[in-house]
């Protein structure tokens, strides 16, 4: 039988294999995903087009905003694009011998 884990790495803003950076080991993609949302490094002022969509929002706001975009970027995709730092999710199957 085989199971799959979802691998998480970070990277540079060209996902460079040279400055990727392992992360952590999830049982699912939605873990993955979470984890990626909860501690990114992405400066938060790259998830805004200006300062002056930031600063009506409360720093709860802009959390809950942040988040929401991270979980849109992996909606159709296994990375987030166009940050100085990216996050590649990889999926390995495992197969297990008896």
């Amino acid at each position: 039988m085989a199971r799959q884990v979802f691998t998480v790495f970070e990277t540079d803003a060209w996902h460079s294999t040279a400055k990727k950076e392992f992360k952590g080991v999830f049982t699912s993609r939605t873990a993955a995903v979470n984890a990626i949302v909860k501690n990114h490094a992405i400066d938060d002022h790259e998830f805004f087009e200006s300062i002056h969509e930031m600063i009506p929002l409360t720093k709860r706001q802009r959390e809950a905003e942040i988040k929401r975009r991270l979980r849109k970027d992996f909606e159709d995709s296994d990375q987030t694009q166009g940050y100085s730092v990216n996050y590649e999710i990889e999926s390995w199957n495992l197969n297990e011998w008896d």
